[in-house]
């Protein structure tokens, strides 16, 4: 008798329904018929539902000459999966470039295109970009929910104290606000949110955007585009914003000098706000930067700044098996915790080696892995914030150095406390461990 055949991982979840972006239905259906054709289909549509089944937000394939090598990006994390046959891996891969209407008998060119997702009621958006190598194929694809995670800052992990500090800043008249954080690090998001917490509905927003950069839509938000097909310069923009007398100018990107002191003209004279974007690893460190990058509007930039918010993502503790613990006295005083102020804190569950998992009788007994989050130890992320709120000191020192060393310092004796302060506190909150701060801010 033959032996089984193995089963795949695109065969153990439910299957996704691929769909390309077409707008006339009868060329998306033609399309469709002909993608589902394709054997190769019916192991993509698997492997993408394994995927969001295993709440992956990326797949990374890897084609060689034998095998198609796979990973998950998870929680931030890179996970490898077992290969697929080759020949099943350029099948998948033709159903994929199909339905994101690509060509898939280009295998060394860079190709990039999308497609929608359905499983049950669920909506998602694929990306997918590919890209020839010298061993083979190199194809990113990402998996996007229509369904909004986060919709408020609570949400995002931001505390209610900060929150309630945060939404005054971002109401304030007369006021600068920056919102950054590193690149990659859910900036998108925390923008998104954070305008979404502000008072839109009853005052203007115009937002200054760069054409071939827009905005996701927000109620209440209107955008104006620069550059491209406009033949605008963006100080062009600001003038017929001007015009309209808005209470808000919004900055996802910063363009130039002239515009930016224009906006903070406005805020300055007439009690109008700009709220800015702006990557940096720290707040003070956004500061530094915004004040070096743009000297014209240093100056006014120093006296509107209201507030500066920054962050970090991090995994989450699972709550369903983390593990706590009483910290050593040694450990609370290098994390700066007060002695008897915490006691407890809490890690990840580590199942121990293989070998070791038995029952009382010595005989093997292995482990059951927690059902939320597989055996992982974090389930879902969450952000650390650090909020600036700059005091006199500080803004006459953001005109004579841009020394981030030397901010923070004043920073400090003015009360801020840092992301790392804040990073601390979280774990002391039990929503991460200190293994994954490490990681992050190693």
């Amino acid at each position: 008798m033959a032996a089984a055949q193995e089963i795949q991982i695109w065969q153990t979840a439910p299957p996704a329904m691929l769909l390309p972006k077409i707008s006339d239905k009868n060329q998306q259906q033609s399309l469709l018929i002909t993608a589902r054709q394709n054997p190769g289909y019916v192991v993509a549509a698997g492997q993408v539902g394994h995927a969001i089944q295993s709440r992956a937000s990326q797949l990374l394939l890897d084609f060689s000459q034998t095998a198609c090598s796979m990973r998950y990006q998870i929680d931030g994390q890179w996970e490898q999966l077992p290969p697929l046959p080759r020949d099943a891996g350029d099948a998948m891969l033709i159903a994929f470039k199909q339905v994101c209407q690509l060509n898939p008998a280009d295998r060394r060119s860079a190709q990039s295109g999308n497609c929608d997702l359905k499983i049950q009621r669920d909506k998602y958006v694929l990306s997918m970009q590919s890209q020839g190598l010298p061993t083979g194929e190199r194809v990113l694809i990402k998996i996007e929910s229509e369904k909004i995670p986060f919709s408020t800052l609570g949400d995002l992990g931001m505390k209610d104290s900060m929150v309630e500090q945060f939404r005054a800043a971002l109401n304030a008249e007369g006021s600068t606000v920056v919102i950054s954080s590193p690149k990659a690090t859910g900036l998108t998001t925390t923008w998104n949110v954070s305008i979404n917490a502000a008072d839109r509905l009853i005052r203007d927003f115009q937002c200054v955007e760069p054409e071939n950069e827009p905005e996701p839509d927000i109620i209440n938000i209107n955008p104006n585009f620069y550059g491209g097909s406009t033949g605008l310069a963006a100080s062009e923009v600001m003038r017929k914003i001007i015009l309209k007398e808005p209470d808000v100018f919004l900055f996802p990107t910063l363009p130039d000098d002239t515009s930016f002191l224009m906006g903070l003209e406005q805020t300055s004279k007439n009690e109008k706000q700009c709220i800015v974007r702006y990557s940096a690893s720290t707040a003070v460190e956004a500061t530094a930067k915004i004040a070096s990058q743009f000297p014209k509007s240093a100056k006014l930039f120093s006296s509107t700044l209201k507030a500066v918010l920054n962050q970090r993502i991090v995994r989450r503790l699972c709550e369903q098996c983390k593990i706590g613990y009483t910290p050593p006295p040694a450990l609370l005083q290098r994390l700066g915790i007060p002695a008897g102020r915490v006691s407890i804190l809490y890690q990840p569950f580590i199942p121990p080696p293989i070998e070791q998992q038995v029952d009382a009788n010595g005989k093997p007994a292995p482990l059951i892995p927690c059902a939320t989050c597989q055996g992982r130890g974090y389930f879902g992320r969450i952000a650390i914030f650090e909020l600036l709120a700059p005091g006199d000191q500080f803004r006459a020192a953001l005109l004579k150095t841009q020394d981030v060393a030397q901010l923070s310092k004043i920073a400090k004796e003015e009360g801020h406390r840092s992301l790392q302060a804040e990073a601390v506190l979280t774990v002391a909150r039990g929503l991460t461990g200190l293994d994954e701060l490490k990681r992050v801010f190693a």
